[in-house]
């Protein structure tokens, strides 16, 4: 039977597969990823993520994470949390923890328990503001303007261990809005890798506002990496002081910037169910 845990960080939620007895890479297949995270006839998740053995010895784990449209993501900072909450839990109480992800390696720490869940301080790293040297945006010269609905974006673009195109709104947008507009910013011929998308409204130095068109899943309750990414743009613009409190609809997270430019996100993850997928299921992602 394959045991699974279901977890979230503030509504983003995430089925958890630990393979450190075991090598579930059958299930690692566009097809099979989008079953299970379907609510109809899945678990019902906004991604994958896999927690197995780390490929140096001074590290703790690697951590696969899959979206909901079956492309693997470089990095997702609320994943994260839930992956240091299970090798905690492993390991006895290891902290802080150094995880290994396709965007390097991150170190996790526990902050607190409250109400239930698990705070966790994630080591981001440093920001990246040129996303045409990684080949995520097009060249200038190439880059068309990007109207949409008589308005014209300007985002800041900043690579985070993933890439996002953060837009600080001089106007607000409804939900259906920022839907759609996710959506075409996405996959615009502006960003050849596809984009994260974060549209923000400024509160003051110390707060913004901030709803998240995440790549392979679309609008979701949270996302670390994208108020990692706002952060590191508001700071850069001179919007906000080096600690900023992002809400997003389901939830706060506080991202701080020290001297040395690096990155730190603040925020919890909590455990919904602990389970083994059944007989049936498990013969069928079996299949090749």
């Amino acid at each position: 039977m394959i045991g699974f845990h279901k977890m979230h960080g503030l509504g983003n939620c995430f089925i958890f597969f630990d393979e450190f007895n075991q090598d579930l890479s059958f299930i690692k297949t566009p097809e099979k990823i989008r079953l299970l995270c379907t609510t109809s006839h899945g678990l019902g998740s906004d991604g994958l993520v896999f927690i197995g053995p780390a490929r140096d010895a001074k590290h703790h784990c690697r951590m696969e994470m899959f979206n909901t449209d079956g492309s693997e993501a470089e990095m997702c900072g609320n994943a994260i949390r839930g992956a240091a909450m299970l090798y905690d839990r492993k390991s006895l109480g290891i902290s802080p923890v150094l995880i290994e992800t396709r965007s390097g390696t991150k170190e996790v720490s526990f902050v607190k328990v409250s109400d239930g869940e698990g705070y966790y301080r994630a080591q981001m790293g440093q920001a990246s503001f040129d996303l045409v040297r990684s080949g995520e945006l097009v060249s200038e010269d190439r880059r068309k303007a990007l109207e949409w609905n008589l308005i014209t974006f300007d985002p800041v673009y900043v690579n985070v261990g993933n890439p996002h195109a953060v837009i600080f709104l001089k106007t607000p947008l409804t939900h259906d809005e920022m839907k759609v507009a996710g959506a075409w910013l996405e996959t615009h011929a502006n960003h050849p890798r596809r984009i994260n998308v974060e549209f923000v409204e400024v509160l003051s130095k110390k707060e913004a506002r901030v709803n998240v068109w995440e790549r392979g899943c679309g609008m979701t309750a949270a996302c670390g990496t994208g108020a990692t990414a706002v952060a590191a743009a508001g700071i850069k613009k001179g919007l906000f002081d080096k600690k900023v409190t992002i809400h997003m609809p389901g939830g706060d997270l506080v991202i701080e910037q020290d001297t040395e430019g690096l990155l730190y996100m603040t925020g919890p993850v909590q455990e919904v169910a602990v389970g083994q997928i059944s007989a049936g299921m498990a013969h069928r992602l079996s299949r090749a």
